[in-house]
């Protein structure tokens, strides 16, 4: 009997894909990345289904999209008998190990861990985080004395600081699980990562790896544009970031851009484990991120929940298969969803999803180009009375203030969709206007043409698509509601 492959998941949060240098990036080199995409499938075009953690998570994990089943809030995770990706590999005889962030189920809960893997291991969360400015005592006058404040720009780390960062304890245990012959085969080591996400810090060498001087501010900032979403010119003017000067934006992209180097050399470190111990030819390696972050673009950091710029849903995506697959190292160009992962999992590994999801197996993709998707799909946001999707208010010292704040509005916090083809990206906004944006012309989408005639076909087309898409995808019926003895057809 073949051997059964084993699994890494190398998982990335906030991670733009412009940020690597073989999806194009010149100003930095990702040595790691760039050769597990040489080796395997880069997947050029590939988006997640929000611009936030949890929904992303919960998508990519299931195989559902966020209105599925209502996962489309920071806050709201997976209930206790939902499906994912981790379960049903365990489910299908494989011992899974869960090193870092999950961000999309109930740890605490001990039936729901039992289920999920057989090992977790969390580490530290980054005692500089940004999350503990939350509850300090800071006067308006000192926020508003300091421009960096809602900037999530901390600067240079300390080693000392660094070698206490979740990150680093759980890189450092999961090398120590492989270098031990602590994985019992076939095994999925789920290896989830905080970097690169803001506050925008880390220690030396990454700090100055990146030449300040030779980063390229690429947009405008967002009050210079016109019919752009709302929330955008909003927590621009929460995050008062207006006198910030282009060196000052340079300045958290080279850091920003140190975070995705550490990350990078991380990478390396796993994969070269695996190398030495003779796990590597067995094993599907499979490297991703949950969604981007505006690192400056438009005057902006972070991220917002329902607005769906490039560097927020364009994320990087490459898969080496194990040795024995079928495939032909490339680059894809096809259009190709985060939501398409437990498919394409389940396909690598060899079981069947015992449940209504709505992605597709990146396997067809591994030899040639097709078609897989004609449209990605990207979502967020709430309609109006939704307060259980928002995060909830907070005072001005947290560094969160200002999209928080934000959320409390509407039309900025509106249901929005996105439906991104090869040249044109299409939102649907409820309660304010849409945008569309002709991406060879304005790859930087800083000029919304919805009203533009010579789009009319187009737009109408792409309605259509959503509307179809929605009514395909808005629920799905449990498969335990089949009843027992009688006999199902295919369709």
């Amino acid at each position: 009997m073949e051997k059964r492959k084993n699994c890494l998941f190398f998982i990335a949060d906030q991670l733009r894909a412009d940020s690597l240098s073989c999806l194009g990036n010149t100003e930095l080199t990702t040595p790691n990345y760039d050769a597990l995409a040489k080796e395997g499938i880069l997947f050029e075009n590939a988006f997640c289904q929000s611009p936030i953690c949890v929904p992303s998570r919960c998508s990519f994990n299931t195989g559902w999209y966020p209105h599925t089943n209502g996962h489309r809030t920071i806050h709201y995770f997976l209930e206790k008998d939902d499906p994912s990706l981790l379960k049903s590999l365990k489910k299908n005889g494989y011992h899974v190990y869960l090193m870092g962030k999950s961000h999309y189920f109930n740890r605490q809960d001990e039936a729901e861990m039992r289920a999920t893997c057989d090992l977790e291991y969390i580490g530290y969360e980054m005692s500089t985080n940004a999350i503990h400015r939350i509850g300090q005592t800071v006067s308006p006058a000192e926020i508003a004395e300091n421009p960096h404040y809602y900037s999530f720009y901390f600067g240079e780390m300390t080693q000392a600081e660094a070698a206490k960062t979740q990150d680093d304890l759980v890189i450092e245990r999961t090398l120590e699980m492989i270098r031990n012959k602590e994985l019992k085969e076939p095994f999925c080591l789920y290896v989830s990562l905080n970097l690169p996400h803001p506050p925008y810090e880390v220690e030396q060498p990454w700090f100055s790896q990146v030449d300040r001087g030779q980063i390229q501010r690429k947009t405008r900032n967002i009050e210079e544009l016109k019919d752009k979403p709302s929330l955008l010119y909003r927590i621009r003017k929460n995050q008062n970031l207006t006198s910030l000067t282009d060196a000052d934006f340079r300045e958290i992209r080279a850091t920003y851009y140190g975070m995705v180097a550490k990350l990078d050399h991380q990478l390396g470190r796993v994969i070269g484990a695996l190398k030495a111990e003779g796990y590597y030819d067995d094993t599907h390696v499979i490297a991703f991120a949950d969604h981007g972050d505006f690192t400056g673009d438009y005057g902006l950091v972070e991220k917002t929940q329902n607005t769906f710029e490039d560097c927020l849903v364009h994320i990087p995506c490459m898969i080496r298969p194990a040795k024995g697959t079928p495939y032909q190292a490339r680059t894809c160009s096809a259009m190709v969803e985060l939501n398409d992962m437990p498919q394409t999992v389940a396909e690598l590994m060899g079981y069947e999803l015992d449940y209504t999801q709505f992605g597709k197996s990146l396997t067809s993709l591994f030899q040639d180009d097709v078609e897989l998707h004609e449209y990605v799909l990207s979502e967020g946001g709430r309609i109006k009375g939704e307060k259980q999707a928002m995060e909830g208010y907070t005072g001005r010292e947290s560094i969160y203030w200002p999209r928080l704040e934000a959320q409390t509005r509407m039309p900025e916090h509106t249901k929005a969709f996105m439906v991104r083809g090869p040249r044109y990206k299409y939102v649907y906004r409820l309660f304010e206007k849409d945008e569309f944006y002709d991406l060879s012309q304005d790859p930087f989408e800083e000029k919304n043409v919805v009203d533009d005639k010579r789009y009319s076909a187009e737009i109408a087309k792409m309605k259509d698509w959503l509307l179809k898409k929605l009514i395909e995808t808005t629920d799905n019926v449990p498969m335990k509601t089949m009843l027992p003895g009688r006999t199902y057809g295919e369709e």
